[in-house]
């Protein structure tokens, strides 16, 4: 299996698990500036989020997802 996504493709894994941006961050361990960058193509994905975003649209696995933290 490819381990590499273009930035359209990720884009389209997000629109398939129906989860923002911020959301996917929350859920892969970086802020969602970093899944912009993904998104944007300014940044590589990593092989391993790449891998485990096409598992959870392939399964139809919708992510449990973090809550945002509350500042304060």
């Amino acid at each position: 299996m490819e381990r590499v996504a273009a930035p359209a493709e990720f884009a389209g894994m997000l629109a398939a698990l129906e989860i923002t941006q911020a959301a996917c961050g929350r859920y892969l361990g970086v802020s969602d500036r970093t899944v912009r960058r993904y998104v944007a193509g300014e940044t590589a994905i990593p092989p391993a989020h790449v891998l485990l975003m096409r598992a959870l649209v392939h399964f139809r696995i919708r992510p449990l997802v973090p809550r945002a933290r509350r500042a304060g």
